[in-house]
């Protein structure tokens, strides 16, 4: 039996099927030619967080430009992370930025960030989606232009997120329960 499939294999009988082991798609907002950095493994994916005190420049921290606007009630509250490891070079790969602004009368009693009201911008040069998954992306989306790049807004009773692909490959996300308008305006903030 093992040498029957071996010559049928061989013999172009029977196609080897190609499987994705660690279970990655592409995300609906995600480009299907867009991949990870070379020899990552994404089942090795990890995260950190920075916290960010409101008096310092995010800029600092984060591989894009923050949001020059973002609603007096909230304050910048720290720096998600991404990361999967990198065999060619024996490190962790940073796929994806978070910047957290947290809704002022949230902030005094959360014990977690589940307990504050957040505005999430997401960055990545790898088209890696947070959202891939998310019950809001299966909704139907709404075209919107984000400083010439057409974007695609997902809304539901409680919440919003703004999706948009700019200059090279970079991914943009944009998530809040802010009015649309509002959340627009905090996308066009963004220097792509």
């Amino acid at each position: 039996m093992v040498i029957l499939s071996f010559i049928l294999l061989t013999a172009g009988c029977i196609e080897p099927v190609a499987t994705d082991p660690a279970g990655i798609t592409p995300p609906p907002t995600m480009d299907a030619t867009t991949e990870l950095p070379p020899d990552n493994a994404p089942s090795l994916r990890d995260s950190a967080f920075i916290r960010i005190e409101e008096w310092e420049d995010p800029a600092e921290y984060t591989g894009f430009s923050p949001p020059s606007y973002i609603p007096g009630e909230y304050t910048l509250y720290g720096l998600l992370i991404a990361t999967v490891w990198n065999e060619s070079y024996g490190h962790y790969t940073t796929i994806g930025e978070t910047l957290r602004y947290a809704r002022n009368d949230t902030m005094q009693n959360a014990s977690w960030t589940t307990d504050m009201t957040l505005l999430e911008i997401t960055w990545s040069s790898y088209g890696y989606s947070p959202y891939a998954n998310d019950q809001i992306v299966n909704r139907e989306p709404k075209p919107v232009d984000i400083r010439g790049y057409g974007g695609r807004i997902y809304e539901t009773e409680s919440e919003r997120l703004i999706a948009w692909t700019a200059a090279g490959n970079a991914t943009y996300y944009v998530r809040g329960s802010l009015d649309r308008d509002e959340l627009v305006r905090v996308a066009r903030s963004i220097a792509c």
